[in-house]
């Protein structure tokens, strides 16, 4: 039996003892166990989800590296985060030093950054810090330095 076909069954026969609840059958201690076993089938049924292929395409992964590596460079309480690098790079095969997209996107950028550095920071802190909550807008490229 699949996980949705069991699930399905599950969510049968939990609101079937939902009904004969509220026709005075069950006691309230059944009504909490259904409801309980309802919040465990589908956990386990979104935890069985297949994963998704990365979030960022090749392109726009070199854009924020360029980015971030930028931000890196000029925004004083930055750095790089490495283990996001190299968790992209080991999953995709891509190694933005090497790729020549980067290098030009890279400068592209580094030019736009030097001719307003402070608001490029506060951009840079906004899209890729990883410490915002409830997530960076684009991905976790920088964290702060020690």
């Amino acid at each position: 039996m699949t996980t949705t076909a069991s699930v399905e069954t599950f969510f049968t026969f939990a609101s079937q003892d939902i009904v004969r609840m509220m026709r005075g059958r069950l006691s309230l201690k059944n009504a909490i166990l259904v409801f309980a076993g309802l919040l465990v089938s589908c956990s386990t049924a979104a935890a069985r989800e297949i994963p998704s292929h990365p979030v960022l395409s090749k392109e726009q992964f070199l854009s924020y590296a360029a980015s971030a590596v930028v931000a890196g460079m000029y925004c004083g309480k930055l750095e790089l985060n490495g283990d996001f690098f190299l968790g992209y790079e080991y999953a995709t095969g891509v190694y933005p030093p090497l790729d020549p997209a980067f290098r030009a996107e890279m400068g592209k950028i580094e030019k736009d950054a030097r001719s307003d550095i402070d608001n490029y920071c506060k951009t840079a802190r906004l899209m890729f810090y990883k410490g915002n909550k409830p997530k960076p807008l684009a991905g976790p490229f920088l964290v702060d330095k020690p």
